[in-house]
């Protein structure tokens, strides 16, 4: 009985090729949309899963407030682990990572001495690694770390250094330390679900950052991880731990406190506030939204989460199309389906047949959609950034997943047109000679799902329209800068005391319109403290804290970035500047003082001395992170106030406009004549600014990718219905010719109920589209306002789309022979 199944199916297969080729097409392009989403969103889910106790392991993260300003990191102080361990009997473990900045590595190779910059080395405790348990290859995880100067690298770091060499033993020599590191172990590349990535490793014991600063409970600048015991992993204990810090940290931290010029009582009575909370391991790529950190990337869930939601409705679409292409074929398999109850077929049986038809249907798209993901995998990893290989797809998760999505679209696409055909009245359809109208009498059903398939195509339209506006709204934004013709040199602070006379000549050279020196630049190297603004007896209502993002700059910095000085003055040579500082609009504001009156008032800086800074300049607003965060308080030092001890130098060159080729070239001529010793590194800072977007493009190019796919499988659905509808309609169509009626009468007749629905599916789509885009702006703090001219665009867009797939149809059975449709009248 299932051979003859399957016979019949195989017929009807190529018995009519336009439907089938239509069937396969739709819901094989709907399950490579949902394979590559759902390998995707398993990715990111699967975060940290591979660690053996990644579920007793939590990160330690601030909750801090400094004034008005408020914020969560994930970055701490250095004594946070052996506190909570110290107090706390169900921790029972920790460790710490401090993530160096960007270091040349270099190593004698027989006469030759290579050099490597690497920007993905951590300065660890000698535990990192048995705390986390990574696979070793060579060398000893608990005692590799223990000599202060030795140094631990990933497997392909090794092969980069040494190819196929054993790397144990051989020395490195990194440009900020005097003595080589010894090679103690190579580990295992972590995987790319790992939150934690890095090179090399080092031990804390070797850094002088981390020993100078491992006292203090405000210098944020460390990620600490805590271990639970297997009894205490668990929400309610964790709720119980955090809240005994409160009281814990104000015992520990005032000491720290009291010894940068700030008491923590006083910090506390201002509307202060230094919290710690433990946020789980795996809970860290998509769980740490609005959770700052320098030294972890996190995922975006909101991302993560419309993904889903689209491959649910993508898969969805198709089954309706297979449904409406079934059913539009309706009038032709009424009498085959009445035959073969008049000879004695139970309706069960029926129901098998088409069942099977189904799933022959649903088995040859799932090949399909399987050879075209192994085809276009490459695509798929340079849009997404993710290194997924074919291996990758077929591991017995993502089969077993294919197994289901084939059972799923099966049973999906075949139960209502098996049901709905095996129902039909033998008698009924003999006496007509033709399929009555009672047949359709699910012609309101069917219209009904093709709405529903317009509506998710018109809001899926709706949405990438608001997020390529997003996308060009950030790069088009005025972010307080020029951001054009200004080139990057990092990694000044290698060179040494030449920085400064590598500035000025840089500055006389031709093509370059100016140039300077800083310790960071919009994106990079931001330096936060907290200050403390002078008050006057008339200014009791100003703020007591203020948080301070900074960089410490020359005297052409603002001239250089083209920034708009608002009040004031800049730094300049003919003033001592060491305690000058110039402020953003937002700090202004933030501290009460009106750009006009802030110019002559005084901040102070527990953190250094109680050093006193005049406000000598007020700067309009800039944005130094990307348009996801608020643009912060933000200050610029001159060099010489020494405020901090830069980790980095980077000089600022505005360039000519005009051929760049050679002034570039000339730039790298005078580094090395200057700085012979260290590589030439230059980036454009506009290209820096795009990278700090890349993510979100990848997203919202994906998301239009997917939408094109949907309107497209939305196409096939309309064009079934259209197919279904003309057959009921045929013998109207002759009686209409032969009255006299032209083509064009007949398209216009015919395709006016198909552009309605579909304006009916736009009038549904706008407002669901609306509520989820204005969710989606949320994650930025700067936003397109959504307009109408969104929707008016989303709607040419869909009839554009749908009205060649209802005109084709329409046309062809307006151009028929009505002697064909009435011959037998």
């Amino acid at each position: 009985m299932w051979k003859n199944y399957l016979k019949i199916a195989w017929r009807n297969l190529f018995r009519n090729r336009l439907t089938s080729i239509l069937y396969v097409s739709g819901l094989g392009i709907a399950l490579l949309c949902v394979m590559f989403i759902g390998i995707y969103v398993h990715h990111e889910k699967s975060f940290d899963q591979f660690l053996p106790e990644a579920d007793l392991i939590y990160r330690v993260n601030i909750d801090g407030k400094m004034g008005p300003e408020e914020f969560v990191g994930g970055n701490t102080p250095p004594p946070v682990g052996k506190a909570l361990v110290n107090n706390f009997p169900e921790v029972a473990d920790y460790t710490r990572l401090y993530l160096n900045s960007p270091e040349y590595v270099s190593f004698q190779d027989g006469t030759d001495n290579k050099i490597f910059m690497e920007t993905r080395m951590f300065s660890v405790d000698t535990n990192f690694l048995s705390f986390f348990q990574f696979q070793m290859l060579e060398g000893d995880v608990n005692s590799s770390l223990i000599h202060p100067y030795s140094v631990v690298l990933t497997e392909s770091t090794a092969k980069k250094y040494f190819g196929n060499q054993s790397a144990l033993g051989k020395e490195l020599h990194f440009d900020e330390w005097s003595k080589p590191f010894l090679v103690t172990a190579v580990l295992e590349d972590l995987p790319s679900n790992s939150s934690i990535q890095f090179d090399l490793l080092i031990p804390n014991e070797a850094n002088p950052v981390v020993q100078r600063f491992d006292w203090s409970w405000v210098w944020l600048q460390m990620n600490t991880f805590v271990k639970l015991h297997p009894e205490s992993a668990n929400p309610e204990t964790v709720a119980k731990i955090e809240a005994k810090l409160p009281s814990i940290v104000k015992l520990l931290a005032a000491g720290a406190f009291e010894r940068i010029g700030k008491p923590f009582d006083e910090f506390i009575a201002n509307g202060g506030r230094w919290d710690l909370l433990l946020q789980p391991m795996e809970d860290i790529h998509l769980g740490s939204s609005g959770i700052f950190s320098n030294q972890i990337s996190h995922g975006n869930a909101t991302t993560v989460n419309a993904f889903i939601f689209t491959a649910l409705l993508i898969l969805v679409m198709a089954c309706i199309n297979c449904m409406n292409l079934t059913t539009a074929k309706a009038i032709r398999r009424s009498k085959e389906v009445a035959v073969k109850k008049v000879l004695g077929s139970a309706r069960q049986q029926l129901i098998g047949q088409f069942l099977v038809e189904a799933a022959l249907f649903s088995f040859l798209a799932s090949v399909t959609a399987i050879f075209m993901m192994v085809y276009l995998l490459p695509f798929f990893n340079q849009l997404t950034g993710k290194p997924f290989l074919i291996n990758d797809l077929f591991t017995t998760g993502h089969l077993l997943a294919f197994l289901g999505l084939f059972l799923v679209t099966s049973l999906f696409s075949g139960l209502y047109p098996a049901f709905y055909l095996s129902g039909f009245r033998p008698m009924t359809i003999f006496k007509r000679n033709s399929n009555p109208s009672s047949i359709f009498s699910e012609q309101t059903a069917r219209n009904g799902l093709v709405v529903f398939q317009f509506v998710i195509s018109t809001a899926l339209i709706i949405s990438s329209i608001v997020i390529f506006k997003q996308i060009q709204y950030a790069n088009q934004m005025n972010l307080g800068f020029d951001k054009e013709q200004v080139l990057l040199l990092n990694q000044v602070e290698k060179a040494g005391g030449s920085q400064a006379v590598l500035t000025e000549e840089l500055r006389q050279m031709a093509g370059i319109q100016n140039a300077s020196l800083s310790t960071g630049v919009p994106g990079k190297n931001t330096y936060g403290d907290f200050y403390m603004p002078m008050t006057s007896e008339d200014e009791t209502d100003l703020v007591k804290d203020l948080a301070l993002g900074s960089f410490m700059v020359d005297e052409q910095y603002v001239t250089t970035m083209g920034m708009e000085l608002l009040f004031g003055r800049d730094f300049s040579l003919d003033f001592n500047d060491s305690t000058s500082v110039i402020l953003n609009e937002t700090a202004i504001w933030h501290i009460g003082w009106t750009p006009e009156s802030a110019v002559g008032n005084y901040i102070q800086y527990p953190g250094n001395r109680n050093q006193m800074f005049e406000v000598i300049g007020v700067v309009k607003d800039f944005n130094t992170e990307s348009l996801h965060s608020q643009i912060m308080p933000f200050g610029l030092f001159h060099f010489s106030s020494k405020s901090y001890y830069p980790r980095q130098l980077f000089i600022t060159l505005r360039l000519e406009k005009g051929n760049l080729t050679p002034i570039l070239e000339s730039i790298e001529d005078k580094w090395g004549t200057i700085v012979s010793t260290q590589p030439y590194d230059a980036t454009f800072l506009d290209d820096e600014i795009e990278a700090m977007y890349q993510s979100d493009r990848r997203a919202g190019f994906t998301f239009w990718l997917f939408t094109v796919l949907a309107v497209l499988i939305g196409c096939i659905g309309l064009f079934g219905l259209v197919m279904a509808t003309i057959e009921q309609r045929v013998r109207e169509i002759g009686v209409r010719k032969v009255l006299g009626a032209s083509e064009f009468h007949i398209v216009g007749i015919l395709s006016k109920d198909y552009v309605k629905l579909v304006i009916c599916a736009i009038l549904i789509a706008s407002p669901l589209a609306w509520f989820a885009m204005e969710y989606w702006l949320e994650q930025f703090a700067y936003k397109v306002e959504i307009q109408i001219g969104y929707f008016v665009l989303a709607f040419l867009v869909a009839i554009i789309f749908s009205f060649p797939t209802i005109l084709v149809q329409t046309w062809r059975a307006a151009m028929s022979n009505p002697v064909d449709s009435l011959k037998s009248e």
